[in-house]
């Protein structure tokens, strides 16, 4: 079984993409959006105490896996850069939480499920060929 980008599949059997250039741009301005937040989320990870290596590790990883994915204006891309969004803006708040020397029990939690998520993503316009 061989695995394809969807967009690939798409330009390689028509000669043309199926997506429209504005559905194209707006899929990349929806990525460029991501990875600035995801840039900025990455910056206040910095800013934890030495007691959170891991977590600012697993922000670090998260942001290089972002900033390797491409654009994409399938649908199902578009639904997982929405869970992306929300999930950068639950780090970024379980963070702000022990800046104000608040409760980190969800800091590991919501890390997990913007990892998971970005990994999703990264494979969101994967076909399975035979």
């Amino acid at each position: 079984m061989l695995s394809l980008s969807l967009f690939g599949t798409l330009f390689s059997r028509t000669g043309k993409s199926k997506y429209s250039k504005e559905n194209q741009k707006a899929a990349n301005d929806s990525l460029v959006s991501l990875k600035k937040r995801m840039d900025i989320l990455n910056q206040k990870a910095l800013n934890l105490s030495e007691g959170y290596p891991e977590q600012r590790s697993q922000i670090a990883q998260c942001y290089d896996t972002l900033n390797k994915i491409e654009p994409s204006a399938s649908t199902r891309a578009g639904k997982f850069e929405q869970q992306i969004s929300v999930a950068i803006t639950k780090v970024s708040t379980a963070c702000d939480k022990i800046f104000a020397r608040e409760s980190s029990d969800n800091l590991d939690r919501e890390i997990a499920l913007l990892c998971r998520t970005i990994r999703e993503r990264e494979h969101a316009d994967e076909v399975q060929e035979e």
